[in-house]
């Protein structure tokens, strides 16, 4: 205890923090004996600590912080000393995520002792602004709930501070009831950022009591959603996120439409939504589907896929029939900007099915509707033929009369016409039992195979060809050239002399011996798989690029009859 002492009062007491190993973190003794002697000192912090500490960055600061945090709690100094401190150790910390540790200490400090959370009170209510910084942990510690609303029927930080001490308090249901009426009485009068930061805290002390009247939220969101302000829309963007299983169906919706008013730009407020769109998906998919879809056409696509990761990938993972749902009714709704995101969100590589299993049920009743549909499908998702094609084989299937002669057609011109691989095979594969679709896939494949062979008997011009010891030798000379490329790249690469090179002729697995930690060398084998990327080309790009990209960018910005 004596060298400690002294220590500190020679260098001081952040300096000897410093010196301390990460071991000493752990030993309790040690933490107790640091305290004791800085309690001792005429005053916390000298001003070579301060001198010090302002010279202190990075990984420097927060080594001394974590212990500093350690250390806190059994202080045994004057109020306004060790606000004074934890003050300084969160403002040197910035914007950091550890930044707030020293609150956490300090209301440790405060509940081992509950005179010192009513002395911090009592001067926070007679101005004293260090007091009131520190306020809501003095009011958090001492546990009592009218003494925090005593601070919440205040004005300023005090208020603050008491709204936020309520929010982290554990009421009865009574007491949570008076605070949320309370609090969500005054944030009617708020502006936009007071009123969010109060709406806040009433979701944060409902969350804690499932059987809380949640009619005065439907209100508030009702108020917030007819504001813009960044701060309202991630407000609600927040609750849908955090609260969402304890919101009343009319809570839901008001966020939602508020939701809709989020700036592009905002990305924290966009992972706040996505985060929500994700949970919604599991409980309410239509829902979900109409707020992510409302959002893509109000931004033009400025918030899509990659800004929807969560969404999106909930909708790959959870119920086929959700996402064929969702799939044709952006298709019907026809929105440019929306079917484009869809058209990135669906993809066959590697695939020998279609990304959506489409049921009749899903189609529209009216046969304009499904013709309609189908030509979206081909026109935003022509890179998916087997995708595209489900819509037309369930209207085949069970689709208006009226309606399957033109998606027959469309069957076969332009998507047979164009995949003859994939396609051709999965339509063949569902082309086994006996229903009404059989004859129209049939004939569709039949005509396309027809018009296939012929164009494969034309194929070939020899008059046009090269010898083939002309085409031999241009292959030789190109496969010179690679090797020459890559021999001057491995003498140019930085691996070169801490790599070595292996060429494998055949087999499937590679060997090859290596050192062991004591010297010896031991042989060692990997093992290796095929990996492989399939995805089919459609041929109207080569043969009638232009004719083809006509067809689809037709089919993608038509407009839906509606009678």
């Amino acid at each position: 205890m004596h060298e400690i002492e002294q220590r500190i009062v020679a260098q001081g007491f952040f300096r000897t923090l410093q010196e301390l190993d990460r071991t000493d973190r752990k030993d309790e003794n040690l933490i107790r004996a640091i305290a004791e002697a800085a309690s001792r000192r005429n005053v916390l912090l000298s001003q070579q600590d301060l001198d010090f500490l302002r010279k202190l960055s990075g990984t420097d600061f927060f080594d001394i912080q974590i212990i500093a945090c350690e250390i806190i709690p059994f202080l045994d100094a004057a109020p306004n000393e060790v606000m004074n401190l934890v003050h300084l150790l969160v403002e040197k910390g910035g914007d950091d995520l550890a930044a707030n540790q020293p609150n956490a200490a300090f209301r440790q400090w405060c509940e081992s002792d509950k005179r010192r959370a009513q002395e911090i009170i009592s001067s926070a209510r007679a101005g004293d602004s260090l007091s009131l910084r520190h306020l809501v942990f003095a009011l958090e510690s001492k546990d009592d709930f009218q003494e925090a609303m005593r601070s919440a029927e205040a004005i300023g930080e005090e208020r603050t501070a008491g709204v936020l001490a309520l929010s982290r308090m554990a009421l009865t249901l009574a007491e949570a009831e008076q605070a949320v009426a309370y609090i969500l009485g005054i944030a009617e009068s708020c502006e936009a950022e007071g009123a969010a930061a109060l709406i806040k805290a009433a979701l944060d002390i409902a969350a804690k009591h499932e059987d809380l009247d949640r009619a005065e939220f439907a209100e508030a969101f009702d108020r917030t959603a007819e504001s813009d302000y960044p701060i309202s829309v991630h407000l609600m963007a927040n609750a849908l996120n955090m609260h969402l299983n304890q919101m009343c169906p009319e809570e839901v919706q008001r966020c939602l439409e508020g939701i809709l008013k989020v700036n592009p730009e905002n990305r924290g407020t966009i992972q706040e939504i996505d985060s929500a769109l994700r949970r919604l998906w599991k409980s309410n998919p239509q829902q979900a589907g109409q707020t992510a879809a409302n959002l893509i056409a109000r931004t033009e696509g400025a918030i899509g896929k990659d800004e929807l990761q969560g969404f999106f990938s909930a909708t790959v993972s959870g119920d086929r029939k959700s996402l064929a749902t969702l799939a044709t009714s952006w298709l019907l709704e026809g929105n440019y900007h929306v079917c484009s995101t869809l058209t990135s969100h669906l993809s066959e590589i590697n695939r020998t099915s279609p990304c959506v299993d489409i049921q009749p049920a899903d189609l529209p009743l009216d046969p304009i509707d499904q013709v309609f549909l189908c030509r979206k499908a081909i026109g935003f998702l022509f890179l998916s033929p087997m995708t595209a094609a489900s819509w037309i084989v369930a209207v085949l299937r069970a689709g208006n009369p009226e309606a399957t002669r033109e998606v027959a057609d469309l069957l076969f011109d332009p998507l047979l016409l164009n995949y003859g691989g994939a396609l051709k095979d999965w339509l063949e594969s569902i082309n086994g039992t006996d229903g009404p679709e059989t004859k129209a896939i049939s004939s569709a494949i039949h005509q396309a195979n027809k018009l296939l062979d012929g164009f494969e008997a034309a194929r070939e011009v020899v008059e046009l060809e090269p010898q083939a010891s002309q085409r031999a030798l241009v292959r030789f000379q190109e496969a010179e050239e690679a090797a020459r490329i890559q021999e001057m790249a491995r003498e140019k690469s930085i691996f070169a002399q801490i790599v070595t090179t292996q060429s494998l002729l055949y087999g499937d697995q590679s060997s090859f011996s290596m050192k062991d930690g004591e010297g010896n060398r031991c042989s060692q084998a990997v093992h290796m798989a095929e990996m492989s990327v399939s995805s089919e080309l459609p041929k109207g790009v080569i043969f009638d690029p232009v004719g083809t990209e006509w067809l689809l960018e037709r089919f993608r910005h038509e407009q839906r009859v509606i009678a």
